[in-house]
């Protein structure tokens, strides 16, 4: 609900401030699942950190004097290098062989996602599917490995980009071009979809073999769409499209949890 009404208030802003209706349903979420304190910081909690001041990053950066590369570039090596921050505990008890080969596996994964996302940033219709059918993937895998609140918090990005999608691609007479979320939206789904998901491969039961699933989800989003088609079809086409991997990554989760042992029938 909050990031509808974002969605309404921003809707003659630049692009670049759309992002902030998609940020601002995240904080809602963990304002009500988490609450406002950040100590003790937990790893949860510079998830969160991340993924709220990424974004706003993203902002700046639109308006800076860069090159579509070097804008991409910063964004996923302070992904990266949060992505460390955040694992640091766990790879600090883990031989240097091990630690390495943890760390180089999900910053590869991070970095996939952000620079698929940033190359959707610009597709609108094919963005909002990928979008929300990646959050949707992403959620269900994290219940399913055993973390309720990540898997909150994904499905709250899911209804934030669904509030955007609602206001940007469902006006009359507006052009597809027209409704484009920019860069910086793109990041506020991907940066926290990206961590979260790597994150739980450590936190809780999420298996490794899923983050290339999930990885390929958004990835299949970038075929292309005939063009002509009305911006609600292009939008579902690209879902499908992401839905296969995305089915194999929960598959994968649930498998790891135990199966029927874990409650999932």
């Amino acid at each position: 609900m909050a990031s509808l009404v974002l969605a309404v208030l921003l809707l003659r802003a630049p692009l670049r401030w759309q992002g902030l209706a998609i940020t601002g349903g995240l904080l809602l979420a963990v304002l009500s699942t988490i609450g406002p304190a950040l100590m003790p910081l937990t790893s949860t909690r510079k998830i969160v950190v991340a993924s709220l001041g990424l974004p706003m990053l993203a902002i700046l950066l639109d308006v800076a004097p860069l090159r579509w590369r070097a804008r991409v570039g910063v964004v996923v090596l302070l992904a990266v290098l949060a992505l460390l921050w955040v694992l640091w505990p766990v790879l600090l008890r883990r031989d240097p062989g091990g630690a390495a080969l943890l760390g180089v596996g999900l910053a590869l994964y991070v970095a996939v996602v952000l620079v698929v996302f940033a190359r959707l940033g610009c597709c609108c219709a094919r963005l909002a599917g990928a979008a929300m059918g990646f959050a949707v993937a992403t959620g269900m895998a994290m219940i399913m490995a055993a973390s309720a609140l990540y898997g909150q918090l994904a499905f709250a990005l899911a209804a934030a980009v669904a509030g955007l999608v609602a206001v940007r691609l469902w006006r009359p007479g507006l052009a597809e071009n027209d409704a484009c979320f920019g860069f910086a939206s793109a990041m506020a789904v991907a940066v926290p979809l990206a961590l979260l998901g790597a994150a739980a491969s450590v936190y809780a039961r999420l298996p490794m073999t899923a983050l290339p699933l999930l990885a390929l989800s958004p990835l299949l989003a970038l075929i292309p769409l005939a063009a002509g088609r009305p911006a609600w079809l292009r939008v579902v086409t690209a879902g499908l499209l992401s839905l296969p991997p995305a089915l194999g990554a929960i598959y994968l989760a649930w498998q790891a949890a135990g199966a029927g042992s874990s409650g999932y029938y």
